[in-house]
């Protein structure tokens, strides 16, 4: 049993986020107006990871590909303030300030991967108590 690396909680994300993606395809198609679409994205993946922390025991698609587990069962609590936390750090995607991405870029850089290095967990982890994902 290890911690997941970085690269193994990366290839979670894209996956989640690919799993919305198709899910929001619909809205894609039937809304106009920008801002309202990335409300919806947001929420879809709100509601995704929300479905998980109540009927999977918080393991979502990207972490049955990857088969990288919880290292304990937390608190509904600290899953659901997870899931908060986690889907505004995906949210990063959908808005910019100076140019495209740089919010995300942010995120990844300045906050995720030192978090990640000072203590082997995103901020998003840690704040939530210390939820460490391990590989079996």
């Amino acid at each position: 049993m290890r911690q997941v690396s970085s690269i193994e909680k990366l290839i979670n994300s894209v996956i989640n986020v690919a799993v919305v993606s198709i899910a929001f395809l619909p809205f894609f198609l039937i809304v106009n107006n920008s801002l309202i679409k990335k409300l919806i994205f947001i929420s879809l993946f709100l509601l995704y990871k929300l479905i998980f922390v109540f009927f999977n025991k918080n393991r979502t698609f990207g972490m049955m590909i990857t088969k990288t587990y919880w290292k304990k069962k937390y608190k509904i609590k600290q899953q659901v303030i997870h899931a908060v936390l986690y889907t505004a750090s995906f949210s990063t995607l959908l808005f910019w300030i100076f140019f495209p991405f740089d919010l995300f870029l942010v995120n990844i850089l300045l906050i995720q991967l030192p978090s990640m290095k000072l203590t082997g967990m995103t901020l998003h982890e840690y704040l939530c108590g210390g939820m460490q994902g391990i590989k079996r």
